[in-house]
Parts: C-alpha cells; sequence; structure tokens
C-alpha cells in the first residue's frame, strides 16, 4: 500500500557495528554479531522507554536505520538510551569472545521524514548516515576504551543535549564532518569512557581539540623524506602512472614498480618521496619494509619480516601462522580489497619479495633493488623504473639547496666540478655539501681539490660500478674528516652484525659510557654516517657499514676488533639473562656468573621493560648467535639461545627460536658442553611439540634425557620428563605418559621443586583419566592445583580446572563440570589463550547438549568453530560434525 507522501518530523538513529566486515570474523561471527546487534538495542531500546516494536527499522547488514514514534521524547535519545546500550552490549560481550564482541557507533538526529513505495527519504536521514560513518566518529571510538560512540548533530545537540543536565552536554566535543558534498558541524560524546566534563560547554575545545583520543587505524610505516629533495621529475611522473583507478589492470592483478640503479643513485629516496607525495590517496595504509637485501650478513628471513607487518595489522601471537606459506596466505587476505601502499626496499631477488606482494589490485608496490629484477618484470608484470645519475642542473640545484645559492653563485666553476666528482650520485653529493655547508670557512674550490686528489687513491667500492667510485672518494673523505674518537666510533660500528644498534649496544661494542656513546652517534648523524631510526636506535646505509668493517679492517687491530665484537656479545648475552630472569622466573637458568670487568648488561624492573627491549633487540639477538658462533665464541653461542627461553616460548616466532637454538646445539656440541646440548635439545622439543611436530619432539626430549641421566642432574631430568609426558598424552599415549609423569614426580619431590610437582602431577592427573580412573585423576588434580595457585601461574592453572571438568563430565557430574569449563574459560580469555578457549567452549557446547540447552550448545560451537578456523587448529572439523549433526538432526518441536 502506497503510504502518505507528507513530510513528518521524527527522530533519527543509525547503528553500525565497529569492524563488523574485518577478516577475523568469519560468517559465524557475523551472524552472532547480528543476533546480538538487535537483541541488545531491543532490550536496550525498551529499557529506555522507547518502545522497540513501534520504531519502523531497516536493516543495513553490520547496523540498523531507526526511526522513533513521534511521541517518543527527544531527550531519552541521550538521556536513557547511551546507558542502556553500553550495559546490554557489555553484558553480550561478556558471553562471547573477542570476533563476537561488539563495539558500536551511534547517530542521533531528527529532520522530516518523507515517505514514497521504496520506504523513506530524507535529506535529515542522509545527514545522520554521514554522522554515523564519519572518520571522526571512527576515530573517536577507535580511540576510546568503552564500547560505545554517539555522535549528535548540531540541531540534536543545541535543541536537547545542551538543555539536559543528565545527558551531561559538557562531556561532548565538537567536530566539524566532511564527507561528499556535506560539511557540518557535530557533537561526540563516549558514554562509557567520557572526555573530560567541561561546565560551559560553549568554552569547550575547537573541533581540532576533539581527536585527543583519536588514534589511527591503519599502519603509517613511511620513514622521513629526505630533506632538499630536488629533480627526477619525470621519473615522479612515470610513478604517478600507479595511482590508476583500482582494479584498473584487470582483475587479482597488481600494480608493482621497481626502481633499480646502482648504489648511492637515490633509490630509496625516491620512493619514500614519492610515497609521501601520494599516501593521503592509500586510505588504509602504508607499509615500509628494509629487506636489508645487501647487508654483509644475510638477509633478515621472510618469516620474521612478514611477522612484523602482520601484527602491525592487529595479527596477535596466537593467530600467527608458523609458516611462511601461512604468513603470506594469511598477510595477502588482510589486504584484499584495502587501499595500501606498500613500499619494499633494498630487495635483493624476486624471491625475497614474492611473498610480500598483495593479492588486491587495490594495493601498490613500489621496490628498490641494486638489480634489475628481471624475474618480476616477465612473471609479475612489473614495470622497471631505471634510474641514472642526476642530470647536471638537478646536481647543480641540489647543491644549492644545501650549501646555499649565494655561495654556489660565487663559486660556479668549483661547484660544477664537485658535482662531476660525485659523478652525480646524491647520495654523494648530500654529504659532500653537508660538509661545505656545516664548514663556512671551505671553499667550494678546496673541496673540489680534496675530491679530485683522493679520487686515484682509492680502490673502486665494486668493480661493475664507476659510479661507485665517488662514493668511496667522500666516504673516505667524510671519514678522515671526523675527530679521533667519532671514528674510532664508526670504525667498530662496521663489526656489529645486527640490522640497528641501540646506544647501549654501542656504548658496550665501543668500551665508552652511555653519554660518550650518544655523543658519538649524534655526531656520525649529523654528517650523514649513521641515520637515527628511532629513539636511541641507529643504523648504517649498507654501503657505509661496508665501509666501515673495511676500515675498521685497516685501522684497528685484529687484537682490538676481537675485543670489541667480545665485549658486545657479552652484553647481549648478560642483558639478555637479566631480561629471561623476569620473564621466566620459576625457571633455572644457566649460571653466567659475575659479567666481566667493563660491561654494564641492562637490568628489568618489569616484565613489560623486559618484554620490550626483547621485541626491539630480536633480530640483533639471534645476528649475534650467529656472530658468536661464526667467531668461535661457542659459550656464548648457545647459552644466548637458552637465555632467550623465555622470550621464546612467551612471543613463539618459531622461525628465530628454532634457528637461534640448532645453532645452540652445534656449538655446544663443538664446545662438549654437554649440560648446554641438553638444555637446547630440551627447548627445542618444546618449539618442535607446539608446531605438533611430535616426532622431532620426542626424539629431542630422549637425547636430552640421556644426558641429565648421564650428568646426574635430577631436576633437569624432571622437568625434560615432564615436557616427554604431555607429547606423549597430546599422542593419546596414556600408559607411557603416566610412566613418564610419575617419574617426573617422584624427582620433583626429590629436589623439592613444587612449581615442577604440580606440572608433574597434572601430567598425572591427565594420563590417570585417559586410562579411566577418575577418582585418582580428580585427587591428583586437586593437588595440582592446590600448588598452582601458590605459585601464581594463572595460565597452568586454567589448564587444571580444564582437565578437572573434563573428568567431572566423564564421571556425569555435568553441573561441576561446566563449573570448571567456566572458571578456566574466564581465564583463558583474560590472559588471551584463544586455542584453550575454543577448548573450553566446546566443551560447554558438549555439556548443553547433554542437558537439551540446544541453542547454548550451537552458540558454544559456533564461537568455538570461528577461534578454531582462525588458528587452523585440527578440532575444526569435530566441530564442524557437532553443528552439521545438529542441523539435520529431526525436529521435537510442535508446531
Amino acid at each position: 500500500m502506497t503510504k502518505s507522501t507528507a513530510a513528518v518530523h521524527r527522530t533519527i538513529v543509525v547503528v553500525d557495528v565497529e569492524g563488523f566486515g574485518a577478516w577475523q570474523r568469519t560468517n559465524h561471527h557475523q551472524l552472532a554479531v547480528r543476533r546480538g546487534l538487535y537483541s541488545c538495542l531491543r532490550t536496550s531500546f525498551d529499557s529506555a522507554g522507547i518502545p522497540w516494536e513501534s520504531c519502523e527499522k531497516e536493516d543495513r547488514g553490520d547496523g540498523v536505520f531507526v526511526l522513533a514514534p513521534p511521541e517518543v521524547p527527544k531527550s531519552l535519545f541521550v538521556e536513557s538510551l547511551p546507558a542502556r546500550v553500553v550495559d546490554a552490549f557489555a553484558e553480550h560481550n561478556r558471553l562471547h569472545g573477542p570476533e563476537a564482541r561488539i563495539r558500536l557507533r551511534l547517530a542521533v538526529h531528527a529532520g522530516e521524514i518523507n515517505y514514497d513505495d521504496h520506504g523513506v527519504t530524507a535529506a535529515s536521514v542522509n545527514l545522520t548516515f554521514r554522522l554515523v560513518n564519519s572518520s571522526e566518529l571512527r576515530a573517536a571510538l577507535a580511540g576510546s576504551r568503552g564500547i560505545l560512540a554517539l555522535i549528535a548533530s548540531h540541531w540534536f545537540f543545541d535543541e536537547v543535549v545542551r538543555h539536559s543536565i543528565t545527558a551531561r552536554p559538557g562531556t561532548y566535543r565538537n567536530v566539524t564532518v566532511s564527507a561528499k558534498e556535506t560539511v557540518t558541524s557535530a557533537w561526540i560524546a563516549l558514554p562509557d569512557n567520557p572526555y573530560r566534563d567541561i561546565v560551559d560547554p560553549a568554552r569547550q575545545p575547537s573541533p581540532a581539540a576533539g581527536a585527543e583520543r583519536r588514534v589511527l587505524p591503519v599502519p603509517r610505516h613511511l620513514p622521513a623524506s629526505t630533506a632538499h629533495y630536488t629533480g627526477r621529475v619525470a621519473d615522479i611522473a612515470k610513478l604517478d602512472s600507479l595511482l590508476v583507478e583500482p582494479g584498473a589492470s584487470g582483475p587479482g592483478e597488481t600494480s608493482i614498480f621497481l626502481i633499480v640503479g646502482a648504489a648511492g643513485m637515490g633509490k630509496t629516496a625516491l620512493a619514500v618521496h614519492w610515497a609521501h607525495a601520494v599516501r593521503s590517496q592509500f586510505t588504509d595504509g602504508d607499509i615500509y619494509i628494509d629487506l636489508h637485501g645487501y647487508d654483509p650478513v644475510a638477509p633478515t628471513p621472510l618469516e620474521q619480516i612478514l611477522e612484523r607487518v602482520l601484527r602491525a595489522l592487529g595479527v596477535t601471537t596466537r593467530n600467527m601462522p608458523a609458516d611462511l606459506e601461512g604468513q603470506a596466505a594469511l598477510y595477502r587476505s588482510l589486504l584484499a580489497d584495502r587501499r595500501v601502499l606498500i613500499v619494499l626496499d633494498n630487495a635483493a631477488t624476486p624471491e625475497q619479495v614474492r611473498p610480500l606482494l598483495p593479492g588486491s589490485a587495490t594495493c601498490r608496490v613500489l621496490i628498490t633493488s641494486r638489480h634489475r629484477m628481471s624475474g618480476l618484470v616477465a612473471r609479475e608484470g612489473a614495470a622497471r623504473l631505471t634510474l641514472d645519475p642526476l642530470h647536471p642542473t638537478e646536481a647543480y640545484s641540489l647543491l644549492e639547496q644545501i650549501v646555499g645559492e649565494d655561495r654556489v653563485a660565487a663559486e660556479g666553476a668549483a661547484a660544477a666540478e664537485i658535482t662531476r666528482a660525485c659523478a652525480y650520485l646524491p647520495l654523494a653529493l648530500r654529504i659532500a655539501a653537508e660538509r661545505v655547508a656545516a664548514h663556512p670557512r671551505l671553499t667550494l674550490a678546496e673541496l673540489a681539490r680534496q675530491l679530485s686528489g683522493e679520487r686515484d687513491r682509492l680502490d673502486l667500492l665494486a668493480a661493475d660500478d664507476d659510479e661507485s667510485t665517488a662514493v668511496r672518494v667522500v666516504f673516505s673523505w667524510s671519514y678522515r674528516a671526523l675527530p679521533p674518537a667519532v671514528s674510532h666510533v664508526f670504525r667498530l660500528l662496521g663489526l656489529h652484525s645486527g640490522p640497528d644498534i641501540s646506544i647501549p649496544a654501542a656504548a658496550a661494542l665501543t668500551n665508552l659510557t652511555i653519554e660518550q656513546a650518544r655523543r658519538n652517534l649524534d655526531a656520525l648523524a649529523s654528517v650523514h654516517l649513521v641515520e637515527e631510526v628511532d629513539h636511541n636506535r641507529y643504523r648504517l646505509h649498507d654501503l657505509l657499514r661496508l665501509y666501515a668493517a673495511e676500515r675498521a679492517g685497516e685501522d684497528e687491530t685484529e687484537a682490538d676488533r676481537g675485543d670489541a665484537k667480545l665485549r658486545l656479545l657479552t652484553w647481549y648475552l648478560h642483558s639478555a639473562d637479566a631480561a629471561d630472569r623476569q620473564l621466566a622466573p620459576l625457571r633455572r637458568h644457566a649460571p653466567l656468573g659475575e659479567p666481566p670487568a667493563g660491561c654494564c648488561p641492562l637490568t628489568f624492573e618489569t616484565q613489560g621493560r623486559a618484554w620490550q627491549w626483547c621485541e626491539a633487540e630480536r633480530l640483533n639477538l639471534v645476528a649475534a648467535t650467529r656472530q658468536a658462533s661464526a667467531e668461535s665464541h661457542l659459550d656464548i653461542a648457545w647459552q644466548l639461545p637458552t637465555a632467550l627461553w623465555g622470550y621464546f616460548t612467551l612471543r613463539t616466532p618459531w622461525v628465530d627460536w628454532i634457528s637461534a637454538y640448532r645453532i645452540g646445539l652445534a656449538a655446544a656440541e663443538q664446545q662438549a658442553e654437554r649440560s648446554g646440548y641438553a638444555w637446547l635439545l630440551a627447548g627445542l622439543g618444546i618449539a618442535y611439540r607446539n608446531l605438533r611436530r611430535y616426532d622431532d619432539a620426542i626424539d629431542s626430549f630422549e637425547r636430552a634425557l640421556a644426558i641429565w641421566r648421564e650428568l646426574g642432574d635430577r631436576y633437569a631430568e624432571a622437568w625434560t620428563l615432564g615436557s616427554l609426558s604431555i607429547t606423549l598424552w597430546e599422542l593419546e599415549r596414556f600408559t607411557d605418559a603416566l610412566a613418564r609423569s610419575q617419574d617426573a614426580l617422584t624427582l620433583f619431590r626429590a629436589v623439592d621443586s613444587p612449581h615442577g610437582e604440580s606440572v608433574a602431577l597434572h601430567c598425572f592427573g591427565d594420563a590417570c583419566r585417559g586410562l579411566g580412573r577418575y577418582v585418582e585423576a580428580i585427587d591428583y588434580l586437586q593437588q595440582a592445583l592446590h600448588l598452582r595457585r601458590r605459585s601464581g601461574d594463572p595460565g597452568g592453572e586454567s589448564q587444571i580446572l580444564k582437565s578437572l571438568g573434563d573428568t567431572y563430565r566423564d564421571l556425569d557430574e555435568l553441573d561441576k563440570a561446566e563449573e570448571h569449563y567456566r572458571q578456566a574459560l574466564g581465564m583463558w580469555r583474560e590472559v588471551g589463550d584463544r586455542w584453550s578457549e575454543a577448548r573450553s567452549l566446546t566443551s560447554i557446547g558438549d555439556i548443553a547438549k547433554i542437558l537439551g540447552n540446544i541453542d547454548t550448545a550451537v552458540e558454544c560451537w559456533r564461537q568455538a568453530l570461528a577461534i578454531c578456523e582462525e588458528l587452523g587448529a585440527p578440532q575444526t572439523a569435530e566441530i564442524h560434525a557437532r553443528l552439521n549433526h545438529e542441523a539435520n538432526a529431526p525436529s521435537d518441536k510442535s508446531h
């Protein structure tokens, strides 16, 4: 029936779920979110005095459009409704896992509504949708710890909010919303995480200040653009050709551009300069990755690179794929249909790049390399831009910008000679120009003579790159101009094998104080011989790293070089050991003794600080392990991986973990260090077990056990027996697991280790349950729980609670089983153990099924299935089977 076309004045509400289409949400999650959305809205509207059934509603997939009855007071939408929404959705979130939890944006406005045969239309409706989808409201919710972000139109605030004390108008913030053809003022509030209450809203901050909580939801990784950038106009125009409409290159294709050229040609500077110029067009962010393809040490493994990128895109440790193929697949999924600019700097081979290429035509990829990368051109259709040296006029202009136009004009001939001597290479020109700019009394003619005089006395840096001669000249000249103390630091930096170095690490390397190291690094940075990449962290350009190492080889004695490297490796070892004692305080640590004289390792007051340091230094620590092995410091080569055990088990960087432990094993074997060899075997076994490589895990544990028994170390033997028992239990070899856990229990009691005893008792209880010995199982598990609570280990405590629930379920004591499952579920959600959360949800669903609560069972299974699908867990098929069986079961309801 055709409705009246007469306009009526109505209150308009639009709600939208934050991140409804995020990759983490499967179809099952989205269905759970939609069920929760409608259920919670009904509850909150009704309890606020706004009858839900009387409202007109339109479904919008990830939200709802609501028109309230005209008789409902408008004040209810800002006085009562926000608190009711928060309460309803908080309860929903308490009962659901992360992927089914809801945070909500809500826009409220009022205006004239027109009806026709197809529904409603009005400018007021369009405005409300603009408000709810505005970047200002999205940013407010992203930066809030609460559930709800509310935006009121300027009309609604002026007519309703500011007149209501209950609505707390002082907690609203004025913003300017600009979207499509709409530019309007609006007011944002965060009901459950409010802004500071300002008594007089008229005196509150301007709209720009309303961004105080703004948190950008997209990565922005580009480094700072080079100052005084000039030239390359034609090259920039070619890069601009990348910016065609998304998908214009064809379905499923990516737009890939290569910038190739000799060292020092300015590839990185051009890439970063252009990326900054166009970054606003990439609304989903920009990612910058230095692949270190030309470092003197091995390039960073791709697994490490992808892991860092995935973490920047929101992937947690629990959800991180263990292998390169899985990481690359997840990376492509995350970038699907997103508008992201990806800059891959210093690539050495096509194989180093391919796993980092997205599968979406909406992304753009910019790659720099010294090689032609013909494989990417032929296979991936990449377009190639080969950089030549700057045109002489561009080189001259760059010199003018840095040195000053007046000085260059006064010595034009010398300036031209400098540009020729630098072969028109941007890197060489910048260093030379900075030298003159920093020394006003140094004439351009004198600089030109110095460059010309040294050129013939220096070897080529690379035999096939004549242009590199100029780079080498400038490096040598700049190096020789350094004060002796600064040049000494520069040389020793070339001995460091990691990708960057912190000030404390540099102090250890150079045998200086922290302040002395800082001053010297700042001096090097001021002449562009090092780059400050983060607070208190520096790195060398790859060519400068090679040059610094070469200078160290010529200007430092072999003994001095060896002492410097040993100081740094020793500092890394003792600092890592200090961090491990915070991260894993209950485990036994290798006795390192006091640090040698002059070594001042870091100390850590909290686990958080230890964690942050390990995160920042991970690549350096793995590189230090390799360097220790290469330099025949075998004790450090095996002790350093063992000192990273706590970090590795918490962070689970599989590639680094296994790689470092294998290096340590080889070093321990070469040194005939039996105890270290056994500790590394045991730690490697845990890595293999977590990856479900059970044969490798058992082999590692059994080899470690043989050594512990040979050495008579009962404590270490007990821990390894416990690890082996867990592995056998996971393989359902319950009798074998029982025997190993009994041996571990006996040994832990003999060495008086209550924490170890609780682990053995847990294993013993699980094995008894597997064998049907339920009464014994409960007894052992209760003993384990008591000891574990005393040691303060919530993760281990929840594991025991789950095992108790399993045992009570087997005994048909379903109430007790569900109680223990729910206790474990809450604790696992607190500590972020997603896989264990899914196990508890499955078990709770099983109990509900037995009790006839089918809706509860299905909801729990769906939540568990979503987690297992996300993690790639083997339980996925089992939960699918449960849901399929229930879906196909004949209904016993009579209608």
